[in-house]
């Protein structure tokens, strides 16, 4: 079986319980590529050995074998606001597709609540997609014109938070990019429980599914 992403966490858990690896090694994994999510990093001179240390030799063969670099899509371009509230991510997937993100900053301390000013802080909302294209032809989205291309996989729905963390520190997610998120069901609801466990952590009261409300129906029924 070909695992798309380091990321997609039901299939690689299957194949390290077949190749004698313990899974419990799998957040280890993500922690280290995640921590190396920097604007400068350099994924394609990684090493397997000097970036994820303490690894048994089978797990280093394995991902050596499978995965030359740690992700598999890669940063096309980015799109700054003239304001930097905003920043749009252009990411290209291993089969040539593009798909988009967005950062999303605001200040919970602007305003005021009851007279007084508000608690909080500096936020970042990520916008993340689900799909390549969207079969709803929604007449007011632009990725409706596209038609539906593929889906994603949950890894590579992980990549895009990867991805956005070099720019800014994510609390919240927002599945609102391109695609429906309920016709890629199992891939989205995966990517979410990766997202909330070791190292991501996000809560899972920050997740928002922006869904077209009869393909809503439909899955639920």
């Amino acid at each position: 079986m070909k695992i798309r992403s380091v990321f997609d966490g039901v299939e690689l858990r299957t194949e390290f319980s077949k190749t004698g690896i313990d899974p419990k090694f799998i957040p280890i994994i993500w922690k280290h590529i995640f921590r190396n999510s920097n604007s400068d990093s350099d994924y394609c001179n990684w090493e397997w050995e000097k970036h994820v240390p303490s690894l048994p030799c089978s797990a280093y063969s394995f991902l050596r074998s499978n995965f030359k670099t740690p992700l598999s899509s890669s940063l096309d371009s980015i799109f700054h606001s003239s304001d930097n509230v905003t920043s749009k991510l252009v990411i290209k997937l291993q089969n040539g597709e593009f798909v988009e993100a967005v950062i999303m900053r605001y200040d919970t301390r602007l305003g005021k609540y009851g007279g007084e000013p508000r608690p909080g802080g500096l936020r970042a909302t990520l916008c993340i997609s689900s799909q390549v294209g969207c079969k709803m032809g929604c007449k007011f989205c632009a990725t409706g014109s596209m038609g539906f291309k593929s889906n994603l996989s949950s890894g590579e729905i992980v990549e895009q938070l990867v991805h956005a963390s070099a720019f800014a520190h994510i609390r919240n997610v927002v599945f609102m990019g391109m695609g429906e998120p309920l016709n890629n069901y199992s891939a989205v609801v995966e990517s979410v429980r990766i997202m909330s466990g070791s190292p991501f952590q996000l809560s899972l009261k920050r997740y928002r599914l922006n869904c077209w409300h009869h393909s809503f129906y439909q899955q639920a029924s």
